[in-house]
């Protein structure tokens, strides 16, 4: 039993192995802080996606213009819908054209006309889009589905170009 003793204080003192025993622990928590922030990085590129939707189909919608045979919603709304790129799954994008007689009316949180709506009046155009997040970090601190949304409010021209 004495000679076996040495070398279990050889064994103690050994660092073969800690370099791996502390990767180990490490990682998972280290994983999870990338794939979180790829996460979030994937939202934020969706939510700027949105904006651009949204952006685009308002400054269209408020100049009056469209495509023949057209009207100038459904000429707004397909500008918003081929703007709508990258990691948006369009079974999960909704678009929404109102008009309101004014900003005021607008931002009452009132129903507006379904619409691009006339010469003077205000355009709300709105993109929303449904994320089901994939790290469980992101999943539990904003559920199991989030919300993405971009709005625009724009004064159509007093009068529209033909």
């Amino acid at each position: 039993m004495l000679h076996k003793l040495p070398r279990l204080f050889r064994f103690q003192l050994s660092q073969c192995g800690a370099s791996l025993v502390e990767f180990v622990l490490v990682f998972p928590i280290l994983a999870m802080i990338i794939f979180t922030t790829i996460e979030l990085g994937i939202m934020l590129a969706i939510t700027v996606n949105l904006e651009s939707c949204v952006m685009a189909g308002a400054y269209y919608g408020q100049s009056g213009s469209f495509t023949t045979g057209s009207t100038p919603t459904a000429s707004a709304l397909a500008i918003m819908q081929s703007n709508a790129v990258g990691f948006l799954n369009t079974t999960n994008l909704t678009f929404t054209i109102q008009s309101f007689s004014t900003f005021a009316a607008a931002s009452s949180g009132g129903a507006g006309t379904s619409g691009t709506g006339n010469p003077g009046q205000v355009g709300m155009y709105q993109a929303t889009y449904k994320y089901s997040p994939i790290t469980p970090l992101v999943a539990a601190t904003f559920g199991t589905t989030v919300t993405l949304q971009a709005t625009s409010y724009t004064k159509n021209q007093e009068t529209f170009s033909s």
